[in-house]
């Protein structure tokens, strides 16, 4: 009898240790699965703000060089790329709405200029260029309360849609 009490005690003690290895083996393999099945698409939540930055910055730069070659809606498509990337990066979103507004439409520039502003209210190009598009639309009113912001946050910018605005006037 004793024989099969220490048999009965070497497997229970065996079946435990077998159980825990056995769970963590099965942990060990839920995590591999995991991290082998974690998509690399942009915007995955598994990637951090700056590795979301990183990729958006990429498009972003090509939309800043082709905005300064005037072919903006080239420029427009690397930009929507970056905010698909990236929908925090609210100097994207500025540059956006100016691609747009220098294709005439004026209604999606100003949406776009205001989520860039939504993201970062200090950001003066937005602001500037948010007047600059109500003052090609005659919205003087509006145009002068983003000239305003810009004075209170001391851009330089103020002075450019200053004289913007003063050159819309004109011509209406």
């Amino acid at each position: 009898m004793k024989t099969l009490t220490i048999g009965r005690s070497i497997f229970a003690s065996s079946l435990s240790g077998s159980t825990v290895l056995f769970v963590l083996l099965l942990f060990a393999m839920t995590q591999i699965a995991h991290g082998a099945g974690a998509s690399s698409r942009p915007g995955t939540t598994s990637e951090s703000a700056a590795q979301k930055r990183a990729q958006a910055d990429v498009y972003f730069k090509q939309g800043e060089a082709l905005q300064e070659m005037k072919k903006y809606p080239e420029a427009s498509q690397k930009y929507e790329k970056a905010v698909k990337i990236d929908a925090k990066y609210a100097e994207a979103w500025s540059n956006l709405g100016f691609t747009y507004r220098k294709q005439g439409q004026f209604d999606k520039a100003v949406q776009t200029y205001k989520k860039a502003i939504k993201l970062k209210p200090d950001l003066a190009e937005a602001h500037e260029y948010l007047g600059e598009a109500y003052a090609e639309m005659g919205k003087f009113d509006l145009a002068e309360k983003e000239l305003q912001i810009l004075r209170e946050l001391g851009s330089d910018e103020a002075d450019e849609l200053e004289e913007f605005i003063k050159k819309m006037k004109a011509k209406s």
